[in-house]
C-alpha cells in the first residue's frame, strides 16, 4: 500500500496547456476539437460547481510549433465582451478550476475505471483508497465533484476515448503556467480513463465506456443488432437509446463507415480455466454524436526551425 497526497493550488495563474504526445506533427481535428470541446464541458461544469456567478470562457493563445501544446486561457465574459482574470479574485477562481480540473483527471486515474474501495473524509479533505489498496488525499472538492456529476465523469472518459482513436497520440498531459506538469497519462492508460462504471451482476462483470464505433452494417430494424468495428475488432451491439430511433425515423442517414461515439456497456464473463474476464456481449446505451464518413482531415503543427525534418 502507497500514500500520497494529491497537488496543491501553488503558482497556478490563469492560463494552462494541453500536450498531446506523439511523434508526428499533426493531429486529426476531429481529435482534436472533439477533446478541447471535452475539456471546455469540464471546465464549465466546475465554474459551476463553485457557483462563481463569472461566464468563463476558454481561449486558445497560440499552437506552439513542433508540439501538440496548446496553450489555453480562462476568459471571463462581461456583458458578452471577453476580459482576462486580472483581478485577485479571479485569478484565484482561475486557479482553482485548473487545480481541480487537474484534481479530477488524477482521482480517474487513480482509481483505474473502478469504484473506490473506501473514502474517508479528514477535514478538507478526503482519503481515498482504490481497489489496490491505495491511498491518495484529494480535496473536498474533487471528491465531491467526481463522486456527484456524472457530466464532469463521462466527458473526461469521452476525451480518453477520443485520444485512443489516434494512434499517432501517445500520451496526454496537463501542464500549468510554468510548465510544471499537474497531471500525465500514457496511451497505455487510455483505456481505464475511457471507463465510465464498472459493476456486477449474477458473477458477469458490467463495463459502460465511452466507445467510439464505425459502423460496418447499419440496422434500422429496433429489434436488431448493428455491426461495427470496435478497438479495430468487430462487434455486434444493440442500440436502447430510443432518441436514437426517432432520428432514423426522421430519415437521418448513415452508411457504412460512419462514427458513432456512444456509451458502451460490455457484458464480461469469468473463465476460470483461464482466469480471466472475457467480453460476451455489447449493448449502446446512449448515443452522443453520428458523425458521417469523411476524409481525414488533419492539423500541420509547423516544425520549429532549430528541428531537422
Amino acid at each position: 500500500m502507497s500514500i500520497t497526497s494529491e497537488m496543491e493550488t501553488n503558482n497556478i495563474d490563469t492560463s494552462f496547456k494541453i500536450k498531446y504526445d506523439g511523434l508526428q506533427h499533426q493531429i486529426d481535428a476531429g481529435v482534436l476539437i472533439n477533446s478541447l470541446s471535452q475539456t471546455t464541458t469540464i471546465i464549465q461544469g466546475i465554474n459551476r460547481h463553485l457557483d462563481s456567478g463569472k461566464r468563463i470562457q476558454i481561449k486558445i493563445n497560440a499552437l506552439e510549433k513542433g508540439s501538440f501544446i496548446i496553450d489555453l486561457d480562462l476568459i471571463e465574459l462581461m456583458g458578452g465582451v471577453a476580459k482576462g482574470l486580472f483581478t485577485q479574485g479571479n485569478i484565484n477562481l482561475a486557479a482553482s478550476i485548473i487545480t481541480i480540473y487537474a484534481g479530477l483527471h488524477n482521482l480517474k486515474k487513480f482509481l483505474k475505471g473502478k469504484a473506490p474501495k473506501s473514502h474517508t473524509k479528514k477535514g478538507d479533505n478526503y482519503e481515498v483508497v482504490n481497489n489496490d489498496g491505495d491511498v491518495t488525499i484529494f480535496s473536498n472538492q474533487v471528491f465531491h465533484i467526481y463522486a456527484n456529476d456524472e457530466s464532469i465523469k463521462e466527458a473526461i472518459s469521452r476525451n480518453f476515448d477520443t485520444l485512443n482513436s489516434d494512434d499517432s497520440i501517445t500520451g496526454y498531459e496537463v501542464l500549468d503556467k510554468h510548465n510544471k506538469s499537474i497531471f500525465k497519462a500514457d496511451r497505455e492508460e487510455f483505456d481505464e480513463l475511457s471507463v465510465i462504471s464498472e459493476t456486477e451482476e449474477g458473477g458477469d462483470k458490467l463495463v459502460t465506456e465511452s466507445a467510439t464505433l464505425f459502423i460496418i452494417r447499419p440496422s434500422f430494424d429496433p429489434l436488431l443488432k448493428w455491426d461495427f468495428y470496435y478497438k479495430r475488432n468487430k462487434i455486434t451491439a444493440k442500440i436502447k437509446d430510443e432518441s436514437f430511433q426517432k432520428m432514423i425515423d426522421n430519415g437521418e442517414k448513415f452508411a457504412k463507415g460512419d462514427i458513432l461515439e456512444v456509451d458502451l456497456t460490455i457484458r464480461q464473463e469469468y473463465d476460470p480455466g483461464v482466469k480471466v474476464y472475457f467480453n460476451k456481449s455489447y449493448t449502446i446505451g446512449k448515443i452522443h454524436a453520428h458523425k458521417q464518413r469523411d476524409l481525414d482531415q488533419l492539423i500541420d503543427f509547423p516544425l520549429d526551425s532549430s528541428e531537422e525534418i
